[in-house]
């Protein structure tokens, strides 16, 4: 129970940590992609609805758009991945850059379509081929950064590594 108390707060801090180091550089890829990823990789299958629902929570706070459109964009690309996490090792480095380079260019078409079916919230902007390269490598470590913090390290599933 402490754990989701944690994750509640922690990730409206850590999407405002993602405002700041976005406003430096337009290279830094956003939050919500280390975090679905974390999410189809890592977690606990039954920890899976409650780590979105307070991510959507978090990211609705600080973006336009409702909680329920922010949990269909963080949601769709992970229910994606999700059957694929039986094919691939937990160990293998090549799975978690793949996963986030097809994050990174998904998510922002889920959130455009989105967009233009309900008219709600503002579309991500297309990421550029150096955005997603970028977004391959940076994506994986600041994953790994949050397997370490203390709500997601109590959240994941004991057999990945």
């Amino acid at each position: 129970m402490i754990a989701w108390i944690l994750w509640f707060f922690v990730v409206l801090h850590l999407f405002l940590l993602d405002g700041v180091l976005a406003g430096l550089s337009n290279l830094f890829p956003d939050l919500a992609l280390a975090i679905a990823l974390y999410c189809a990789l890592y977690a606990r299958p039954t920890a899976l609805p409650g780590l979105l629902l307070c991510a959507a929570v978090s990211r609705s706070v600080l973006v336009d758009g409702g909680a329920a459109l922010h949990l269909l964009i963080l949601g769709i690309p992970v229910a994606v991945l999700l059957p694929m996490r039986v094919l691939f090792s937990g160990t293998s480095v090549l799975w978690p850059c793949v996963a986030s380079g097809f994050l990174a260019f998904v998510m922002p078409r889920v959130a455009g379509l989105l967009y233009r079916v309900t008219n709600d919230g503002v579309p991500w902007p297309q990421l550029t081929g150096l955005q997603i390269f970028v977004a391959v490598c940076l994506v994986p470590a600041i994953t790994q950064g949050l397997r370490m913090l203390p709500p997601l390290s109590l959240l994941q599933e004991d057999s990945r590594e």
